[in-house]
């Protein structure tokens, strides 16, 4: 009886052990990938993986623990746990590497501490674009943060003025910590010229700065002092007035590249896009939210379709300069093609997000956080997009379209079958007396082989060709001759 209770204590005992064992491993491993997450993982981003990364210059690839261990050209360069016989260690403590930068005496020691604990890596490979570096933004980035509401500063020695409005704190705190003191507040005929500038474009007239200095003088009693209602009243006006959509209308159609012809070698004029023009001027003018203007820039044909104030913002994606030169040589259309797509995901970048997502055609952005694989992503959303023409209307508006344009097409057919007369007439009668009509040219007939004139040296600074139409036909242009 006595083996028994021996064997069932030893186990439990062992049991006990096996399970601290595991605990302290488990710690172990936390605090490893607490060190790595912390403090190696910046490191290789922001000094190796510019070379090592994707590029794997020297082959040497360090974004995942099984690449980092096979090593490169010279082979292995980390040892876990032997810093001084990895490569890796040997070479920045040289200050060899990165060749530009060397790295501090702390980061050397970080690096010789992750690699003396066994040289942990997590299991998914490092993303370059994960953290910002001193050369390139990263997923951190603070312009790609959440928004939050920061804290406002207090300014208990700001101008009065200057306490009104959280805006004014944050920029009265850095002027103080600039040693800048703010400028004096602008008088009524000052403010309300500057404000009508910069929110419709135009000067204000005469009258409405007569009126909005006597308004401000009413509410403080003083000529020379803005007054907050008639200031509030003044900028109520000018957001009300058709010309804030047209003024501030212009610099969102330059961000967008909005142009009314295509560009290019054949630069052909685009006559019906100018409703996308009054569409981004009437959005404005209606306080649109930003987020719904963009949704309707990059698919109001899908949302609205049959509400053609919405279905026309789409024309964004296709107003910007367009190659529609065709060409038989299948590469160099695949590459126009290519190109085209190209101009539309660049625009969309920069215009809503701020970021040159065009540089990731080729690789991986090299200052933004942008992946190639993140520019293909966009290149299949738009690859269905194609340039082009199309009616957008209501069943309303499509109904009398039809009917003014049948109307009108009565019309061309009348005028067209009258000049068609009139030519044939006067075809007619000069093929009956050509000989009569011969001897008025002041010159002879024009050959298809060949034409020769003469004529004594005259000082002149340009010469006149004109053309008539070939072989007595007026309506022939295509191979004309000089006359």
């Amino acid at each position: 009886m006595r083996r028994p209770r021996f064997f069932i204590v030893a186990a439990w005992a062992s049991g006990t052990l096996l399970f601290v064992a595991a605990a302290a491993a488990a710690d172990t491993k936390t605090e490893a990938a607490d060190f790595f997450q912390q403090q190696v993982a910046p490191l290789l981003t922001s000094k190796c993986l510019s070379c090592h990364g994707s590029d794997a210059k020297g082959e040497l690839d360090l974004r995942s623990g099984e690449t980092a261990m096979a090593g490169g050209e010279s082979g292995p360069v980390i040892l876990p746990g032997k810093p001084q016989e990895s490569l890796l260690y040997e070479h920045v403590a040289a200050a060899e590497m990165p060749p530009e930068e060397p790295l501090s005496s702390e980061e050397i020691a970080v690096l010789r501490r992750w690699i003396e604990k066994g040289a942990y890596y997590p299991d998914q490979p490092l993303d370059p674009l994960a953290l910002s570096t001193d050369l390139r933004a990263g997923y951190d980035w603070w312009s790609l943060q959440p928004l939050k509401a920061p804290e406002v500063p207090t300014v208990a020695t700001a101008p009065k003025v200057w306490k009104k409005s959280p805006i004014d704190r944050f920029i009265f705190k850095k002027l103080k910590a600039t040693g800048l003191t703010p400028a004096e507040p602008a008088s009524p005929r000052v403010l309300i010229r500057r404000a009508s500038y910069d929110l419709t474009g135009l000067p204000p007239t005469p009258a409405e700065t007569a009126a909005f200095v006597a308004a401000c003088q009413a509410e403080t009693g003083v000529a020379e002092r803005v007054g907050d209602a008639a200031y509030a009243a003044l900028l109520e006006r000018l957001l009300a007035s058709p010309r804030y959509g047209e003024h501030w209308g212009r610099h969102w159609l330059d961000v967008v590249r909005f142009g009314e012809s295509n560009g290019y070698e054949r630069n052909a004029i685009i006559n019906n896009v100018w409703p996308f023009r009054d569409y981004v001027i009437r959005s404005l003018n209606e306080d649109k939210p930003f987020d719904q203007l963009a949704t309707e820039h990059l698919a109001g044909d899908m949302i609205g379709s049959g509400k053609q104030e919405v279905e026309v913002g789409t024309a964004f994606l296709v107003c910007g300069p367009y190659d529609d030169v065709s060409n038989q040589d299948p590469e160099r259309a695949a590459q126009i093609r290519a190109d085209t797509i190209d101009e539309i995901i660049r625009t969309t970048g920069e215009a809503f997000l701020g970021l040159t997502v065009g540089c990731s055609r080729c690789h991986d952005h090299k200052f933004d956080p942008i992946s190639q694989e993140d520019y293909y992503q966009f290149y299949a959303t738009f690859s269905g997009v194609s340039h082009g023409s199309r009616l957008v209307a209501s069943k309303e508006d499509r109904r009398a379209y039809q009917e003014q344009k049948q109307e009108l097409e009565a019309k061309k057919k009348e005028r067209i079958e009258a000049k068609n007369a009139i030519e044939q007439q006067s075809i007619a009668r000069g093929e009956a007396k050509p000989a009569e009509y011969e001897d008025r040219w002041l010159r002879a007939a024009t050959s298809e082989q060949g034409n020769e004139e003469r004529f004594d040296p005259v000082t002149a600074r340009y010469v006149r060709l004109k053309i008539s139409g070939k072989q007595g036909n007026p309506r022939q242009g295509n191979g004309c001759m000089l006359q």
